[in-house]
């Protein structure tokens, strides 16, 4: 059986988080700014993440990175594991 090839268009565009979330950079955003808004260019600024879970398998799958992972599943069980104390809640109070 020959090795399963990475999508190498994919891997450019888009990252997969060590939960599984993939996220990409929004389009609109290189050139031809000065007649948008401020509030439209700082939201272009940020990542985006990809809100279809069918959508997300697939990248997952052609990027060969997190493939069986569900992030869904994988927040309860973190929530879970806090509720019973095994972890510690991670947030920005703290800082």
């Amino acid at each position: 059986m020959p090795k399963l090839k990475t999508h190498k268009g994919i891997k450019k565009r888009f990252k997969v988080s060590a939960n599984g979330k993939v996220s990409h950079k929004r389009c609109g955003s290189s050139h031809l700014m000065s007649h948008k808004n401020g509030k439209q260019v700082r939201r272009l600024r940020k990542k985006s993440i990809i809100k279809i879970g069918a959508d997300a398998h697939r990248l997952r799958r052609a990027v060969h990175h997190n493939e069986g992972t569900n992030p869904i599943a994988v927040e309860t069980a973190k929530a879970a594991a806090v509720a019973a104390g095994e972890l510690e809640p991670t947030g920005e109070a703290g800082v």
